[in-house]
């Protein structure tokens, strides 16, 4: 590893049509990483392509050397991903050797769905804006490389859910047939998971009072905590339109 890999980079595909996607891949990354990430969405309208297939960030993955300024190493995924163990695992396939790994064992247009790229790998110099959003070949195929500046990743780092039998107690779970936030998808294999992890990823698992509570911003009435805006201490009551809340939340801690 190099100083510019003491933080591992990982970029995420973004599609506006389904945020949901991205929102719980983070997450997933955030619960199991064993060391300091950095997360980035692949919003397109932010990067200096407008080249898009299916999805919005079907050509702007590729970007990832160029937005590291070719250095130290960085991840891409597809959104439609769940992190099931430790990303920080993936270190081991940083290397010098390579410009990118991929899983090898999956189809190739499925390939490109999760790519380490060494970003300073001379090589991956080709990958600009110009030629991304220009080129005629086939960049899914990783037609800017030989055969042997490709490594291989081990399977469990990107497994095709309802394509193959997957452990679902390691690695990488992708759900390329589309997240179980669909009705279409909600019964999909291992899709329970992802819902809980999408519930944690856009609710709260704590109380304001347990998580603001001791902070100078909370006030207290009857045991129960609340933010001081709805206190006016002047003349001592409760402001406005906040009574009929606390009246409430009085009412149910009550009882």
């Amino acid at each position: 590893m190099t100083n510019a890999d003491t933080v591992f980079k990982i970029f995420i595909g973004y599609d506006e049509r389904q945020a949901v996607s991205y929102t719980t891949l983070q997450h997933s990354i955030l619960e199991t990483a064993s060391g300091p990430v950095s997360v980035t969405p692949l919003i397109l309208s932010t990067l200096p392509i407008t080249r898009r297939g299916l999805t919005p960030f079907t050509f702007s993955r590729f970007l990832v050397p160029w937005l590291c300024n070719y250095q130290g190493h960085a991840l891409f995924l597809d959104a439609d991903m769940f992190l099931v163990s430790d990303i920080c695992e993936m270190a081991q396939y940083f290397n010098n050797e390579h410009a990118i790994s991929v899983v090898r064992s999956v189809a190739q247009f499925e390939q490109s769905s999760v790519m380490l790229f060494n970003n300073a790998h001379p090589k991956n110099k080709a990958l600009t804006p110009d030629f991304i959003e220009n080129t005629d070949e086939n960049l899914h195929g990783l037609c800017w490389l030989e055969d042997h500046e490709i490594g291989e990743m081990d399977g469990k780092w990107n497994q095709l859910v309802g394509y193959q039998e997957c452990e679902g107690v390691s690695g990488n779970l992708h759900f390329t047939m589309g997240v179980p936030a669909f009705p279409e998808t909600s019964t999909s294999e291992f899709g329970q998971i992802w819902t809980d992890c999408a519930k944690r990823a856009i609710g709260v698992t704590k109380s304001w009072g347990e998580i603001m509570g001791p902070s100078v911003h909370a006030v207290k009435l009857n045991d129960h905590f609340f933010p001081k805006y709805v206190w006016d201490k002047e003349n001592n009551c409760v402001r406005e339109p906040h009574s009929e809340l606390v009246s409430m939340l009085l009412n149910s801690a009550a009882n």
